[in-house]
């Protein structure tokens, strides 16, 4: 049995108001994880909140920006006064713009996407490490990106950000061996969400940009849930995970999918 397999464990979750995020949240606090939510969108995250403590679940909101190191600190401050502990940090909170060759890229555009996808999830682990490693116990999951591997032409801030996450997840799991704290990558493939919307809605007419593969996997129907994904995202943050450090996880790994669902149960 998995119910209440989270019972008084404490995750935080950023870009936790829709999409991956809000279903990460939701699946948690289902297995009875207390939640705090964070995105820049107040109005998102406190209806997933609302929502989860209709059901009895524990969820609070702080709403901040990522990208501001300070406003991370709220976000831990926050959690600790509400619930004295924290137990999991999904890095979930992404952007993908600018979406532009490099040669018409405005340097804080760039450099604001790598400040939320990357410096954030380095800021987040650094601030939580010590009360991890008191504990003995941790889970960190980095949502990272299949551009990691094979870029996006016209996101190359996107694609450098989400291969730096995953190399700062190995690198990290090397200092943590033994310690009961793990950090692990996860990439979710092509999610039926938000951004995904937002490349569709991209004009690349006299662009060399090419876009013409998340326009064809929405209309073949190959979008995944993002259901789904936080299901694998969940097999990650708990106990199941235990043996597996500094490692890249990826949707379309069929064999680690069949484990996720022989642990969590068949949905």
């Amino acid at each position: 049995m998995i119910d209440k397999k989270f019972q008084g464990q404490v995750a935080i979750i950023s870009g936790g108001g829709r999409g991956i995020g809000k279903a990460v949240a939701e699946q948690l606090a289902s297995l009875g994880a207390a939640v705090v939510l964070t995105a820049r969108s107040e109005a998102q995250i406190a209806d997933v909140a609302a929502s989860l403590r209709e059901q009895g679940a524990k969820a609070i909101v702080v709403p901040g920006d990522v990208g501001a190191p300070e406003q991370i600190d709220e976000i831990i401050g926050a959690t600790l006064k509400e619930f004295g502990r924290i137990d999991i940090l999904v890095n979930n909170a992404a952007v993908i713009g600018p979406i532009q060759e490099v040669v018409k890229t405005e340097l804080n555009e760039w450099a604001y996407n790598i400040q939320v996808n990357l410096v954030a999830p380095f800021y987040f682990t650094r601030k939580l490490l010590p009360i991890m490693l008191e504990q003995k116990y941790g889970r960190i999951v980095n949502v990272s990106s299949g551009a990691a591997i094979n870029p996006i032409v016209g996101a190359s801030a996107y694609s450098a950000s989400k291969a730096g996450l995953d190399m700062f997840s190995r690198s990290v799991a090397y200092e943590l061996a033994d310690s009961g704290v793990t950090v692990n990558s996860m990439h979710p493939g092509m999610v039926d969400t938000e951004m995904q919307v937002g490349l569709r809605s991209v004009d690349t007419r006299d662009s060399p940009l090419d876009f013409t593969r998340f326009h064809n996997a929405y209309e073949e129907g190959q979008l995944r849930s993002p259901v789904d994904v936080a299901r694998a995202i969940t097999w990650l943050a708990g106990p199941w995970s235990k043996d597996h450090n500094g490692e890249i996880f990826k949707i379309a790994d069929d064999e680690w999918i069949r484990q996720v669902n022989a642990d969590l149960g068949e949905r």
